[in-house]
């Protein structure tokens, strides 16, 4: 005998079932479900009576805080061993009463049957009667169930209501829908458009003209009713049971004549695989009952979803017609936001500043990339409400400086550019740069006016803020001022090692393994770096190691600022600093040397050189080719300063006071000052001379901290002498 299940079970497994996703747990216990449960008015109210609430809700909620998350990247939620057990256990239960539906009492005598389950523990020590009191408050509230339906209203129990709402705009795309709802054959809509371009608002929009017989005279007395996939996916154990309830809800549709079947989600509908026996294909079970135009049906869906869809069936989507939804104007959204404001400030209890709805539209425009408005600037001010409601200050305003904040949290990342604060930081960039880094003026200018250009807008938007090819012998600053660029733009550095792609295959873990590899959905580790983080500087060392591959895909992120995972989806790279090292031609640096008297730059000789390494069309692309002074004996002295200044920083944690002695200085400068191995030689010197001596005082001197180090050249090395 077949159980089905009452609605508040269903409804208890499809909330179940999300509550795991949006945890990312890898299996759907008895406690997601028993949360869930508790979740209902009904069986909270009845559970309340003979249980203490609230300490059950804690045990609960304490137990799945404690379950495991998985990773990022795709994964199939399965039903644990417990939950298959708890499950079959009910359904045993409901066949021993002799009822064909499992209900809410069946479940709950079956959590009490389970051997080892927290979810038994839970009600155990929350329960204050006794479980038979318990299962009887339950049994009274089963009074809506399948069976107390007539057989032709039991389609209505997958369905509920569209709401309806007002909707700005979109008049050109609403008469379209009208005029394909009214035709005989292809009356079906399929709604296409970006994250959060309004899809489901367009819907609702519908709705309310229907409510207000705002339609033609053929589509008079017609309502718009949302399918629930989860529900009819919820207790269909065999294929057949599917197929029943689907056959169910088109003879229902068909008899009622006036009701417009709604999907928000078309991958809720399944279709995608080929493996999974047909068990999750609701849209290929419906297909057939819409050929003949007796039903209607508007699907909403997202680009890939149809891509994915049509590359499992191509002709699966053959009965509809398809409304494209373009993302609305910053005007338009300005509009609809000015709507959703007085909303946001009722639900907050504060005010928004007159202009905020205008610029909330233009910030998220430029900094939030990965949806469309006007999801993404009602987002923006709602979390800009919620950022004023628990900041504490006593005015309760939401400002463009507090939208300002809450866009940084969102976006991880400084945004504030138009304070003023942020304004001086960009003002001093320059010489900030130059105080960190030595004897490279006329690379940090460079830099500094490319990047203060594109803030300023003088740029072109549809590239990157700067494309820099950074060329010089080693150790002169080039890395290091990729570094200090990003501590002053407060953006992340994100490096990659370009020796680690010198071959052609490895380049394609940059955007992701090709369909059929092993990595396949894990995603390309520098696609994925920059979705994640969009606003950085990207620093890709010793550009000339890698294969000659990646040029062409540096050509792409120069030229237009995208490029396409493997995937297909696009990532956006305008607002990325790309910086590229290269040594190439080091080798040749020594040539500098010309004349008698004269010495030419060794970064100017290489900088030839790199013109007969990379091809004219990547040097084309770049913002500049960047070349970094040789070092020579005063810039040596200035890095050895920042060095010995950096070493005191570090003593003072031990109250040690250090004092080089000039010779001893003279002789560190002379050993440290190398211009083919750059500063890197100091640090060497420093590390290898005078540490050691610290070391040993510090720890075997006797006097552990507090004292002075003198530090004296002698003939053979430096000698350490305390006060």
């Amino acid at each position: 005998m077949p159980i089905h299940d009452t609605d508040k079970i269903s409804m208890a497994v499809s909330l179940a079932s999300s509550l795991a996703l949006t945890r990312r747990n890898e299996f759907l216990t008895p406690e997601h479900l028993l949360a869930a449960l508790l979740k209902d008015d009904d069986i909270r109210a009845a559970v309340s009576q003979c249980c203490n609430i609230e300490h059950l809700d804690s045990l609960v909620k304490k137990y799945i805080d404690s379950l495991e998350e998985m990773p990022d990247g795709n994964y199939e939620l399965n039903a644990s061993s417990q939950l298959q057990e708890l499950i079959a256990v009910a359904e045993n239960a409901a066949r021993g009463s002799g009822s064909t539906l499992l209900k809410v009492h069946h479940l709950m005598y079956a959590f009490f049957q389970l051997k080892d389950s927290y979810a038994r523990y839970a009600l155990e020590e929350a329960i204050e009667t006794s479980v038979p009191a318990l299962l009887n408050s339950l049994v009274q509230i089963e009074d809506e169930s399948i069976e107390d339906l007539p057989q032709g209203e039991r389609w209505t129990r997958f369905f509920r209501d569209c709401p309806a709402a007002e909707i700005v705009g979109r008049e050109n795309e609403s008469r379209e829908a009208l005029r394909i709802l009214c035709r005989k054959r292809k009356n079906n809509i399929l709604i296409v458009g970006g994250r959060g371009v309004g899809k489901t608002a367009f819907v609702h929009g519908l709705a309310k003209a229907f409510a207000e017989d705002n339609v033609p005279d053929k589509l008079k007395d017609f309502t718009i009713k949302e399918l629930l996939p989860n529900m009819i996916l919820s207790g269909a154990q065999y294929r057949g049971d599917l197929e029943g309830r689907i056959d169910d809800i088109a003879r229902g549709l068909s008899e009622d004549g006036k009701t417009i079947m709604y999907v928000d989600e078309l991958k809720s509908l399944g279709g995608y695989s080929k493996t999974d026996d047909g068990m999750k294909d609701i849209i290929g079970l419906l297909l057939p009952h819409l050929k003949d135009g007796s039903l209607k049906l508007i699907i909403c869906a997202t680009h890939e979803d149809v891509k994915r869809l049509q590359a499992n069936d191509n002709t699966a989507l053959d009965l509809f017609r398809k409304i494209e939804l373009e993302e609305p104007s910053e005007e338009e959204t300005t509009e609809i936001l000015s709507n959703i404001i007085s909303s946001l400030s009722k639900h907050y209890e504060i005010q928004y500043e007159k202009d905020t709805a205008a610029y909330a539209v233009s910030m998220s425009r430029r900094y939030i990339l990965d949806r469309c408005l006007p999801d993404k600037a009602i987002d923006l001010l709602d979390e800009a409400g919620a950022y004023a409601m628990t900041s504490g200050d006593t005015e309760k305003l939401v400002t463009r400086r507090t939208i300002d904040k809450a866009l940084a949290d969102i976006c991880k990342t400084d945004v504030q550019a138009s304070d003023e604060d942020v304004k001086e930081d960009l003002y001093h960039m320059e010489e900030r740069l130059k105080s960190v880094i030595y004897g490279q003026n006329e690379a940090i200018k460079t830099i500094t006016e490319t990047i203060l250009m594109s803030k300023a807008g003088l740029m072109d938007s549809g590239k990157t803020i700067g494309s820099f090819l950074f060329v010089g012998p080693t150790g002169v600053g080039k890395t290091e001022l990729s570094k200090v660029l990003a501590h002053q733009l407060h953006v992340p550095l994100h490096r990659f090692d370009m020796s680690e792609y010198s071959e052609k295959h490895s380049v394609a873990k940059l955007i992701g393994s090709p369909a059929g590899y092993v990595g396949y959905d894990d995603g390309g580790i520098l696609t994925e770096t920059i979705r994640k983080n969009p606003y950085c500087v990207l620093l890709l060392d010793e550009i000339e190691k890698a294969h000659e591959d990646i040029y062409n895909l540096l050509l792409q992120v120069m030229d237009y600022a995208i490029i396409s995972d493997n995937k297909g989806r696009k990532v956006d790279f305008r607002n990325v600093v790309l910086i590229m090292t290269s040594n190439a031609g080091a080798r040749y640096a020594h040539t500098a040397n010309v004349g008698y008297t004269r010495k030419a730059n060794a970064g100017a000789a290489m900088a030839k050189e790199v013109k007969k390494v990379f091809a004219p069309e990547f040097l084309n692309r770049l913002s500049s080719v960047v070349v970094f002074n040789d070092m020579d004996e005063k810039m040596a002295g200035m890095i050895l300063n920042d060095k010995i200044k950096k070493l005191q920083a570090r003593l003072d944690a031990r109250k040690v006071k250090l004092v080089i002695e000039p010779e001893a200085y003279s002789k560190l400068l002379s050993e440290g000052f190398s211009p083919e191995y750059g500063a890197r030689e100091i640090e060497r010197v420093l590390n290898s001379r005078l540490t050691p001596l610290l070391m040993k005082e510090i720890l075997f001197g006797g006097r552990g901290e507090g004292f002075t180090a003198i530090i004296t050249a002698t003939e053979t090395g430096y000698d350490l002498r305390t006060e």
